[in-house]
């Protein structure tokens, strides 16, 4: 029996299997470690690159007016009117506030 001794003693009283169990929760650890990294960096990275994404497209897009309706400055005020029925090309009818019109009226 004392050679078993001398031997448990050389390998510092471990046994083979406590060494797996030792790497098993150490690759565990790392991969938990690894994971939580990459979920982190995943929420964070996601909307930063989004709203990069949306600086380059807006800044990147046609230069378009939007403005669709508007009026010239002025105190004048007219109406314009324009009839479906009018041919294509013929200027529209414009009333003036004091009762005077151009166009095709």
């Amino acid at each position: 029996m004392r050679d078993f001794e001398v031997d448990d003693e050389l390998e510092g009283g471990r046994r083979p299997s406590d060494t797996i169990v030792e790497i098993r929760t150490g690759l565990l650890r790392a991969t938990f470690l690894f994971g939580s990294i990459a979920l982190a960096l995943a929420l964070i990275i996601t909307p930063a690159a989004k709203r990069g994404a949306d600086y380059v497209v807006s800044t990147a897009a046609p230069q378009i007016d939007v403005m669709a309706t508007g009026s010239i400055g002025g105190a004048n005020r007219y109406t314009v009117r324009r009839s479906v029925l009018q041919r294509s090309g013929s200027r529209p009818c414009v009333i003036f506030s004091d009762g005077g019109s151009t166009g095709a009226c």
